[in-house]
């Protein structure tokens, strides 16, 4: 993927998960989410600098040390120059990821929806349920993720809150209960996959495969002709389901954070 694609995506991605604060600094964007989540709290590059990279990051460093956070990078194949430079500093990775991507048009797609017997707008999701308000979704994806910190369920909430662009909660029954959710986050022809998840008493009945075509279809019908997700790279369960959906992967990032 070319560099100006990379950052598009990037940016993109970040307006599907949007922190409390964000600063922006010569093509660079810095966001502050309480410290929960390495996408709400840390820096990403947009644009090349016009600024000397060494006073960049002492910038940024400077504002999370004001509030009391480490500092964190988010970097991908468009920033070797940036990366290089702040493991000679002395960060730290963190997260190895990868970006994969679904074309809903591709003749490999059209060919996992066979394989299932799908067709779009089918019968096969009558017990998925669809919705652009998280307010009955939460619940399980809290207790699924087994959070039960009250700060970090209000931070999650409102990071759902401040996403301003079209949103999708996907809800998957299973003998009459709540067996997985995922969200959507939607703009121009591109859809974020993104909080998958299964509850782990209904894990290896192929639901996972499941919810995803199901919000991947419906992503489509609302307009969304790419699929993309970002995974860790050591999640072998998630990266072989999503390869075998069709996703492919573009680019990799991983967080680079300050040592303290």
């Amino acid at each position: 993927m070319k560099i100006d694609e990379i950052r598009t995506l990037e940016k993109k991605a970040a307006n599907g998960w949007v922190a409390f604060e964000t600063h922006e600094y010569d093509g660079w964007e810095m966001r502050f989410g309480n410290g929960y989540t390495g996408r709400a709290n840390s820096v990403s590059v947009y644009e090349d600098s016009t600024k000397r990279l060494e006073d960049k990051v002492v910038y940024c460093e400077n504002l999370y040390k004001a509030q009391g956070l480490p500092c964190n990078f988010k970097v991908t194949d468009a920033d070797k120059e940036l990366s290089e430079y702040l493991l000679h500093r002395g960060y730290k990775v963190v997260t190895p990821s990868d970006v994969m991507i679904l074309d809903t048009d591709s003749e490999e797609f059209a060919k996992v929806l066979s394989d299932e017997g799908i067709e779009e707008n089918s019968e096969a999701f009558k017990d998925v349920i669809f919705s652009d308000e998280p307010a009955e979704w939460f619940d399980p994806y809290f207790e699924f993720e087994g959070f039960t910190d009250e700060k970090k369920i209000e931070t999650y909430k409102q990071f759902h809150a401040n996403t301003k662009v079209t949103k999708l909660y996907v809800t998957l029954m299973h003998e009459g209960k709540v067996a997985a959710v995922a969200s959507c986050a939607i703009e121009g022809e591109y859809s974020l996959l993104h909080n998958v998840i299964v509850d782990k008493k209904y894990r290896g009945l192929g639901l996972g495969k499941k919810l995803c075509l199901a919000a991947i279809l419906k992503s489509k019908e609302m307009g969304a002709k790419y699929s993309y997700l970002q995974v860790i790279k050591d999640n072998d369960v998630a990266v072989n389901l999503y390869k075998k959906l069709g996703y492919k992967k573009v680019y990799e990032y991983c967080y680079l954070k300050q040592d303290k």
